[in-house]
């Protein structure tokens, strides 16, 4: 089973959560002509770009010329210089995933969950993205629910920039997907009963 989205897509995903996050990192950057050609840095990330938010734009990179062994090493990087943001773990998860390390995926995820109490726009991208594995995992009943949290998050918090309708149909279609496997069990126990009968008839 190949998990997770087209490699375009999480990268499309990811880059929108970089964005964002480099944006507030550097968003008291001097506008001067020194500014302007020179990268500031600055650890707080207020005068220029942070070490961390570096090395996650580092990582992307790496990320988009499909390096992922590489990738995961420059986020686990970030994270040891602040542990304590969610982007680092989201960017990891992302990597492990592609990386088909799944496991290791969900674990960053989840640590970035418990991170993301006051980042509305990543804790939005980690509730779809682990509703997302869920669904990939054939997991129904918790692919349902964890889209059921998605969808109650974004509806609460205006700044998340979710997709609201997202999971609408994702449940549509695992509800589907659930209603044929169960009929689909009912014809395989049918034929099953038959073959049986059959055989019993045959000694």
């Amino acid at each position: 089973m190949q998990h997770g989205w087209p490699l375009w897509a999480a990268l499309g995903l990811m880059m929108s959560v970089t964005s964002i996050s480099l944006a507030d990192d550097t968003k008291a950057q001097t506008q001067d002509s020194k500014a302007a050609t020179t990268k500031r840095r600055d650890p707080k990330g207020i005068t220029g770009i942070s070490p961390f938010m570096e090395l996650i734009v580092k990582g992307s990179s790496t990320y988009v010329a499909r390096d992922f062994p590489t990738a995961i090493s420059t986020y686990q990087e970030a994270i040891q210089k602040t542990p304590n943001r969610p982007l680092g773990h989201y960017m990891l998860g992302q990597a492990f995933l592609a990386d088909k390390k799944i496991d290791q995926a969900e674990g960053a995820w989840q640590t970035a969950l418990r991170y993301a109490n006051s980042d509305p726009v990543v804790r939005a991208k980690i509730l779809f993205v682990l509703a997302d594995l869920r669904e990939q995992q054939g997991r129904w009943d918790d692919a349902i629910k964890a889209w059921k949290a998605y969808a109650d998050f974004i509806a609460s918090e205006p700044k998340a920039k979710g997709y609201p309708a997202t999971p609408t149909e994702r449940i549509r279609i695992i509800e589907k997907r659930q209603e044929l496997e169960a009929k689909y069990a009912k014809v395989k126990e049918r034929i099953a009963q038959r073959e049986q009968d059959v055989a019993e008839k045959a000694k």
